[in-house]
């Protein structure tokens, strides 16, 4: 696995690095940037063949978010996963990290089993089809896959990132539970009988279960008031702080 590690600090690289060795990868497989512009050309020399992005956002010369949206405006990078690395109360900073694109984002100082989540789950947020299938509407999915492989969260950045319409299905255990969407932002959820914002919450937290997004269904009564990347990072902090614990 390859990894981009883009951070100004000697110091702050140095300490990521040895999380991302206790991931079992490898030293010599992480490339090293200290700024945007710096990460850019790197990509480039090596045609954008790594495997996520782990940038900080603070930094001289091009910050992390100027980064994240450069790269998005590049063909070979629009769908490179990107992590990036906050601090405690950033939640302004992470709200315009997802609106730039990034793909989900983790805390300092992180624990490598909270990474490990993330590394996982923006890998498989890039392997869906950009695309989904248009003429999937109504019963037929244009996106399926399980939650076990594919965080909840990243997964409705994605959707609402990618502007889409229509429900998105979850089947845990017991019974079924969905989010709807209306050109990307999340307009209800719902959870058995209850539907709400802890309805949300509450398929956050879920580790396995089916998904299915059906696009293209009519759109559902809003009952989520919250706005979509506010209950983001609400459900990624819920999440973290279960595999911190």
């Amino acid at each position: 696995m390859k990894v981009l590690l883009v951070d100004d600090s000697d110091l702050s690289r140095k300490v990521q690095l040895k999380v991302l060795t206790q991931l079992s990868i490898a030293a010599g497989d992480v490339v090293e940037a200290r700024n945007g512009i710096e990460a850019l050309r790197k990509l480039e020399e090596l045609s954008y063949g790594v495997d996520f992005v782990l940038t900080d956002w603070n930094m001289p010369a091009m910050d992390g978010i100027t980064f994240v949206r450069e790269l998005r405006k590049i063909e070979k990078g629009r769908r490179l996963p990107v992590i990036v690395v906050s601090s405690e109360g950033e939640e302004d900073k992470i709200a315009t990290a997802f609106s730039a694109g990034a793909n989900s984002y983790v805390t300092k100082p992180f624990k490598k089993e909270v990474l490990a989540r993330k590394i996982q789950s923006v890998k498989s947020v890039a392997a869906l089809p950009e695309k989904p299938n248009g003429k999937a509407i109504g019963s037929t999915a244009a996106l399926s896959g399980d939650l076990s492989a594919l965080g909840f969260a990243e997964l409705v950045q994605f959707l609402n990132f990618s502007r889409k319409s229509g429900d998105l299905l979850v089947k845990p255990e017991a019974g079924e539970a969905g989010v709807g969407f209306t050109e990307g932002e999340v307009k209800d959820a719902w959870i058995g009988k209850f539907a709400s914002e802890e309805a949300f919450f509450s398929i956050a937290r879920l580790r396995k279960g089916r998904f299915e997004f059906h696009e293209g269904r009519p759109p559902r009564p809003q009952r989520i008031k919250q706005g979509t990347l506010a209950l983001l990072m609400e459900a990624m902090r819920l999440v973290d702080e279960a595999d911190a614990s």
